[in-house]
């Protein structure tokens, strides 16, 4: 339970179903594209059929957040429990398939960028802190990255470690980024939204005045409605 409440934000964010639903399915889509070249067209050998469960769970999550969830904006807590899922799938994935000498490592970033562009900082902060652990886990624990048989990938441990330390500090760059532009974007939505409500409030408060006027007009003499307007300006 108390794993769930660190998620938690009193911020009133959402992030829009649709948004996210899209997001996944073109990460899905290039997971599979990419695991199937790897493993039919250039014959590299590597845990195929674990990478392909875990994408099916990938499909299946977002197939039921697409036609599920009833909501077409879900909030800071769900969204980032969402993208917190998204990060151990991808994670999982790159473990089997190179870890940190993995190209596509970089990849791992996204979920905390996202984060930072739509959602609360705090969630911005979880996401990044735990995307620091896993890399730091894949430059450690890893299947060996796909290959010919007669071809091996072997470097120094302090290159393996400059990887993911290089990723940790670019993702640092993109969150700050991330936050910043989505807090002044939100600023200036509430900004219009506070203009627009009090146009509509104007707009409201003229057309009462116009009805008042009409109707003293038509109650009363002419005098009175001039006088009614005149107190009225």
């Amino acid at each position: 339970m108390k794993l769930l409440e660190i998620f938690k934000s009193s911020d009133n964010i959402q992030l829009d179903k649709k948004t996210l639903v899209v997001l996944r399915w073109i990460a899905i889509t290039g997971q599979l594209i990419t695991i199937n070249f790897v493993y039919f067209v250039i014959n590299f050998d590597f845990p195929f059929l674990y990478c392909t469960i875990v994408i099916f769970f990938g499909i299946l999550t977002n197939i039921l957040l697409q036609f599920r969830e009833k909501k077409n904006l879900l909030s800071n807590f769900n969204a980032t429990i969402y993208l917190a899922y998204d990060l151990v799938q991808l994670s999982v994935l790159v473990f089997f398939t190179g870890g940190i000498t993995n190209p596509f490592v970089l990849l791992l970033v996204i979920p905390a960028v996202i984060s930072s562009t739509f959602l609360s900082l705090r969630s911005t902060i979880n996401l990044a802190f735990i995307t620091a652990i896993f890399l730091i886990t894949l430059t450690i624990y890893y299947f060996p990255l796909p290959s010919a048989d007669e071809l091996h990938f072997h470097v120094p441990n302090y290159y393996l470690y400059g990887i993911s330390i290089s990723i940790i500090i670019g993702l640092i760059f993109l969150c700050y980024f991330g936050v910043r532009f989505g807090l002044e974007s939100r600023k200036r939505t509430e900004a219009l939204n506070r203009l627009e409500l009090v146009l509509a409030k104007e707009h409201e408060l003229k057309t009462i005045g116009i009805q008042a006027a009409a109707a003293a007009h038509a109650l009363s003499t002419p005098l009175s409605t001039i006088k009614l307007v005149s107190k009225e300006l």
